[in-house]
């Protein structure tokens, strides 16, 4: 057969595959509401119209299974039609006929098919591919690809997984007990002398005595007058303080006991000066002055000056010149 028919062959043959898995999918899903309907009825929580739903649903797989037929013989036909791979050649020596080699050659039988039960304690792997311990409330699907819808027992999680995410128990067995063996009995002969073991009372240390005797010795105190008496020492030294005392002498600063009074020399011959309060310099008695004196001299009266005038007459009177006096 020519490779474009073989290509056209096997087109044929996944679009087939593919129409198979969804009637099986579909099946499967019938089959799982059957089961699940019949779980109900055990447990005395059926509906009233169980009999006809279980009809309609055996009834849905029946025309299902009626489809899978000759898609299956289609596929059957199709495969028929591609060529056969080429058989085998046989060997020129076969290692398990040969004496020698018989019992080292190991026959490896296939796994059987792990079955679970409803109320099995199985490991379920969880989404972190971890397992965890739970049991088996239903199983759904069907024989060939049995689901199981388990319930954990540590968590409150339930999950349906499939048939790899499941495995038995593992028990970890614990390391047999081994006895001690027997001791060998001694043989008397006459070249060797046999007696009870001689043991040493004391264990001999791997250091010497004066090594072990190199230890930090423990601190002896003395009798209760010598300790009291550096207390009393300590104590003296404390209340005199370190150096010379130096000897007070009297300040020769005086200072009143008002807020406002200043410092004082002792022994100056001044006494305390006091201090000069600051007041506002009031204008309107210079003016009324100036009209006094126009009135007794029959002058016109001056005319009212700003301020700035009568604050530059009062500095030059008071001889201020324009620095800060203290």
């Amino acid at each position: 057969m020519a490779d474009p028919q073989i290509k056209a062959v096997k087109d044929r043959m996944w679009k087939l595959k593919q129409d198979i898995q969804g009637e099986e999918k579909n099946r499967d899903d019938w089959v799982a509401q059957l089961a699940l309907l019949n779980k109900f009825s055990e447990e005395g929580a059926a509906p009233e119209d169980y009999d006809t739903i279980t009809e309609e649903i055996s009834g849905h797989i029946a025309v299902i299974d009626g489809r899978l037929v000759p898609l299956l013989e289609q596929l059957a036909a199709l495969e028929a039609q591609l060529p056969q791979p080429a058989a085998p050649a046989v060997p020129l020596f076969d290692p398990e006929k040969h004496p020698l080699l018989k019992k080292s050659v190991e026959k490896v039988e296939p796994e059987k098919p792990v079955v679970y039960n409803t109320g099995d304690i199985v490991e379920v792997q969880w989404t972190d591919k971890l397992w965890y311990k739970a049991k088996i409330t239903t199983i759904l699907g069907s024989a060939s690809t049995p689901k199981y819808h388990v319930k954990f027992l540590d968590y409150e999680e339930t999950m349906t997984a499939d048939a790899d995410a499941i495995r038995p128990i593992q028990n970890k067995r614990k390391r047999d007990f081994e006895p001690e063996s027997a001791p060998a009995k001694a043989t008397s002969s006459p070249h060797v002398i046999t007696g009870a073991p001689v043991v040493h009372p004391k264990p001999q240390s791997s250091k010497p005595e004066w090594a072990n005797n190199q230890g930090r010795k423990e601190r002896t105190i003395g009798s209760t007058k010598a300790l009291n008496s550096r207390v009393n020492n300590w104590k003296d030294f404390t209340s005199k303080g370190v150096g010379k005392k130096v000897a007070k002498k009297e300040s020769m600063f005086r200072s009143g006991t008002t807020v406002d009074s200043r410092v004082g020399f002792t022994g100056s011959g001044a006494g305390m000066t006091e201090t000069v309060k600051r007041v506002r310099y009031d204008t309107k008695a210079d003016a009324e002055e100036e009209i006094k004196e126009a009135a007794e001299n029959d002058m016109p009266a001056p005319k009212a000056k700003p301020d700035y005038f009568r604050k530059s007459d009062h500095n030059r009177k008071s001889g201020y010149n324009g620095r800060t006096r203290y």
